[in-house]
């Protein structure tokens, strides 16, 4: 081809026609929670979780990644305290910019990248203060109405701690862009899933720090994204999304019911990712090769071409055979060739 697919990713990003729509698709490497997010203090973990990337690169040959965050999922102020009511949330203070935290995993993702020898671009993944904070207490307490609680008690303790965090995120998905070699963030969000949260509560107290975040990276580097995940069906609000600063969206097609060519329209006729749905129900999990490529091709004439990439709603599952996801860029490639 004329272009490397690292190029022509960042033209896909920046809505130019490119002689090849692109296609990535990610699982997670990790399958215990509690590792997911205490992983980065055992090197072994860290190690493991890099080797494991760079195999599924090997095998699979993505045209772009979307690379994992196992082992890193959570800012340690969240992991290392405890938090019984909301005035407990001012425990969470930023670290030093030398922390374990941060600089084993921009060195852990460098390995990722360099890995790749410039050949494909890559995105990392970032949790929001908001998903930071619930996925805690999910995954540590078993507490999925906590967040709930809290924002509903005391909403300024929340956007506080949220404030603080959302800077060291600052500081990470910049010295990531810098030093890492990824192109940009992918930014997971999703709105509360608890009527009792209002959608005025949310607005005041939880998206003012997921904007300041991306705004500031977009000053880094201009190839950031934001997932608004819909994982085992959560619904959102897309239009409450499409004033974001970033460069592209994802988000659940298959839940939300809306498709990449309605999506691009809503959000302003930037550049789009997903298409595929996530889940063991569908075709790109279990499908034939026929069916895959058959559903690429049904998805590139809906949707059209340009600043389309092909994805999955959200990680597919840990055994999905990795040649499906070279059948898609097979056939998206093939399509290309005409007009």
């Amino acid at each position: 081809m004329a272009e490397n697919k690292h190029q022509i990713l960042l033209d896909t990003l920046d809505n130019k026609r490119t002689e090849q729509v692109l296609a990535g698709f990610w699982h997670h490497y990790l399958s215990d929670e509690k590792m997911q997010v205490l992983g980065y203090r055992d090197q072994a973990v860290i190690d493991d979780v890099v080797s494991r990337q760079q195999r599924f690169y090997n095998r699979y040959h993505p045209d772009f990644t979307k690379i994992m965050s196992d082992g890193f999922f959570l800012h340690p102020s969240v992991v290392d305290n405890t938090f019984e009511v909301p005035e407990d949330l001012k425990k969470i203070q930023r670290i030093d910019v030398n922390d374990p935290w941060i600089t084993r995993q921009v060195a852990a993702i460098k390995a990722i990248v360099d890995h790749y020898n410039g050949e494909i671009g890559s995105f990392y993944n970032i949790f929001s203060p908001w998903y930071q904070l619930r996925l805690r207490f999910e995954i540590l307490e078993q507490d999925t109405k906590k967040i709930y609680r809290f924002l509903k008690e005391d909403p300024l303790a929340v956007a506080n701690a949220f404030a603080v965090l959302a800077d060291d995120l600052i500081v990470l998905s910049s010295k990531l862009i810098k030093e890492s070699g990824i192109d940009g963030i992918y930014l997971c969000v999703q709105q509360p899933q608890d009527s009792v949260i209002s959608t005025h509560t949310w607005q005041q107290f939880v998206q003012p720090n997921e904007v300041k975040l991306l705004k500031a990276v977009q000053e880094v580097h201009d190839y950031n994204m934001i997932h608004i995940c819909g994982f085992e069906g959560k619904r959102n609000r897309l239009g409450d999304y499409k004033d974001y600063p970033v460069k592209a969206f994802h988000w659940a097609s298959y839940v939300e019911g809306v498709s990449l060519k309605e999506g691009k329209k809503l959000f302003g006729g930037r550049a789009v990712m997903g298409g595929f749905e996530n889940t063991e129900n569908g075709v790109f999990y279990k499908g034939t090769k026929e069916e895959i490529q058959a559903e690429t091709k049904r998805l590139l004439e809906e949707n059209g071409r340009q600043g389309i990439l092909l994805s999955g709603d959200c990680s597919i599952p840990f055994d999905t055979d990795d040649a499906h996801a070279g059948w898609v860029s097979e056939a998206a490639n093939r399509l290309n060739v005409s007009p």
